[in-house]
């Protein structure tokens, strides 16, 4: 369930921030704001990681699309392990200021799309975060309306996590499920009571729409934390995803039916997509849901990527009954925006759409959601044990009497 932010943040200028509505998770509020990512260090398939010192560094990237030049700032606030806000003075959490312009910003050069890029890296000399947690990064524009929310996670690392990957100990999803078996090391760490103040929360590739969350060991074997044996940490594998590259518009690959440029801009069309719950399962490398902003048709690709429209096609002999069809994936942070969700089109037998994207390569999957928002995956893309999948383990420390949870632990696996 999205949760909701209400916050006043008060400025040492003198004036108040007028109360507004986020919402504490990854999220896009206007339609001129694209190919908005946070990662770690120089690598943009990174998770939002850094540390205490603040290492490391997170850079955040968003194009406008509206073309001309914007103020948009920034802010910081704390949150629990549950993403609801941490009960704490600005002070307690953050050194420097809380609302500073993002003031690296250059305008597109040779492209059909005129946009804006921006980018911001985290901490800066404004500001710098002194506790670990859950974070959430506020952009937000001219009349202090939030533009984009984006959670990432500060670690202080004094937990030992050994993981491995598991079949499920239930029969019917032995083939279907992956179940991690997890061990917490709290040698070098002093944990009053660790079975009642240690919880653990685990995604899969990165995505929070089906973490597991808030699981306590159940065991301690001298310094060893351990849980119950019984799969508390299982998860669909799911499938390869899906992907395209549009790395370069002068040809077409494999995924790509055909590329049309004109002066109104750029046509992608993607090969007929087909339902694969009922396939074989077959594996091909991936970016496991994740994106990659590239272009080598002009050096520059954070300024001169083309925007291309890209059309998908997923055939069914008839539409499903009840249920929506969305493109979904890291690409839109697991959202179901308006632009993500398909039609059917009866004379074709297929739901079609077109996104817009920046040239680059795009992981995505076809999600079946239901009148409450719930996202089937599995429906349209099937499961099986053998997908290669990233894990994150976060391990979550409130003492008795403390004010906020501590991020004591983080690991990734395959």
């Amino acid at each position: 369930m999205r949760l909701l932010l209400i916050v006043f943040l008060f400025f040492i200028f003198g004036f108040s921030y007028a109360q507004e509505d986020y919402y504490t998770e990854d999220y896009v509020y206007v339609e001129n704001i694209k190919s908005a990512k946070l990662y770690a260090g120089n690598n943009p398939l990174n998770y939002p990681v850094s540390d205490i010192s603040g290492n490391p560094a997170l850079i955040l990237s968003f194009d406008d699309i509206e073309g001309d030049s914007k103020d948009y700032y920034y802010s910081i606030i704390h949150c629990d392990r549950n993403w609801e806000i941490s009960n704490l003075e600005e002070a307690d959490f953050l050194d420097g200021f809380n609302r500073e312009e993002i003031k690296n910003k250059t305008n597109s050069s040779f492209t059909l799309l005129q946009y804006t890029h921006y980018s911001l890296r985290l901490p800066n000399s404004n500001t710098r975060w002194i506790i670990s947690g859950n974070y959430i990064l506020i952009v937000f524009n001219e009349d202090d309306e939030p533009v984009i929310t984006k959670r990432f996670l500060v670690v202080d690392n004094k937990i030992g996590v050994e993981a491995i990957i598991e079949h499920s100990k239930n029969v019917s999803e032995y083939y279907s499920h992956q179940s991690l078996n997890i061990n917490l090391n709290i040698k070098d760490y002093a944990v009053v009571d660790p079975l009642k103040e240690l919880t653990v929360t685990v995604l899969q590739n990165d995505k929070w729409i089906d973490a597991v969350q808030n699981v306590k060991p159940k065991y301690i074997l001298g310094d060893v934390l351990e849980f119950d044996a019984f799969d508390p940490f299982l998860f669909k594998a799911l499938n390869e995803f899906r992907y395209f590259d549009t790395r370069t518009l002068n040809a077409t690959n494999l995924e790509i039916h055909s590329i049309e440029i004109n002066r109104k801009g750029v046509d992608v069309v993607l090969e007929k997509d087909l339902i694969r719950k009922y396939s074989n399962y077959f594996f091909h490398k991936d970016i496991n849901g994740n994106f990659l902003i590239l272009n080598t048709d002009n050096p520059n690709g954070s300024i001169s990527g083309q925007y291309t429209d890209v059309y998908f096609t997923l055939e069914t002999m008839a539409p499903v009954k009840d249920r929506d069809v969305y493109v979904v994936g890291g690409f839109c942070d697991w959202q179901l925006y308006d632009e993500n969700k398909l039609n059917y089109i009866k004379s074709e037998s297929a739901y079609q759409g077109k996104i817009l994207f920046k040239q680059g390569v795009f992981d995505y999957y076809y999600a079946l959601v239901d009148k409450d928002d719930k996202i089937d995956l599995s429906a349209m893309e099937g499961s099986w044990f053998e997908t290669e999948n990233d894990y994150m383990i976060l391990v979550y420390h409130r003492p008795f009497g403390g004010r906020y949870d501590k991020l004591v632990g983080l690991r990734i696996i395959e």
